[in-house]
């Protein structure tokens, strides 16, 4: 007859035991659990000043001087929820009188408008613009107009708004609508910049037509930011 060592017999069934216990054990004793929690966030409109932002690329640090053709220009500084944060001063340089007329192109380079909404509302907004005759004294430099064209609307690369649309204008005593957004449109910092070459940017022009006197001109260009979009 066999006989058995019930030690050992008994060290193999208390191993088993366990092992079994253990399996079983996991399955009796897993929990999965899920709940939720919030996240909240209250946004207010803002009425206080912007910065000018660098016009050549919105997401780079602003220059010291954001259009160095006009280094005494640092903006406007004006507050509220809507505002004319920047506005390039245009200079034409110094010329000759000519026997003929004459198109002039501005010293600036990246001359720039700036504009910021921050209303929240997405009510849409127009930008306009009404330009004096250039005098000195009592002295009218007749028939002379400044246009502005191929503007280009930047923005920062992550502004979730629309675009604002610009519109090539020639400056005068009427209003002309420059730059306007549309509901929805517009919403943040927004720059209409008209991009050239330093001392030549044919992109803001000055005719000058023959038989002016000499003398050194200048002109009142009045900006005017409204709280709804353009009608028409």
């Amino acid at each position: 007859m066999r006989q058995y060592n019930m030690k050992n017999l008994t060290k193999v069934i208390t191993v088993g035991a366990i092992t079994v216990a253990t399996l079983f054990g996991a399955s009796t004793f897993a929990h999965a659990d899920t709940t939720t929690s919030t996240g909240k966030i209250k946004i207010e409109a803002d009425d206080s000043a912007v910065t000018p932002l660098n016009p050549t690329n919105p997401d780079n640090p602003v220059p010291a001087t954001p259009d160095p053709a006009d280094p005494d220009n640092t903006g406007t500084g004006n507050t509220g929820a809507l505002t004319i944060d920047f506005l390039s001063n245009i200079d034409f340089g110094t010329q000759k009188v000519s026997g003929q007329s004459e198109k002039y192109y501005a010293e600036n380079k990246n001359p720039y408008i700036q504009v910021t909404d921050k209303r929240g509302t997405g009510a849409g907004w127009t930008l306009t613009a009404t330009a004096t005759d250039f005098k000195d004294g009592s002295k009218t430099l007749k028939g002379a107009e400044m246009s502005l064209t191929d503007g280009e609307v930047r923005t920062q690369s992550d502004n979730q708004s629309a675009a604002p649309t610009t519109s090539d204008v020639t400056l005068n005593g009427s209003s002309q609508a420059v730059l306007s957004a549309e509901a929805n449109a517009g919403m943040g910092t927004w720059l209409d910049v008209y991009p050239g070459t330093q001392g030549n940017n044919e992109n803001v022009v000055l005719y000058v037509p023959a038989g002016n006197l000499a003398g050194d001109y200048s002109s009142a260009i009045t900006w005017t930011l409204e709280d709804s979009p353009s009608a028409e």
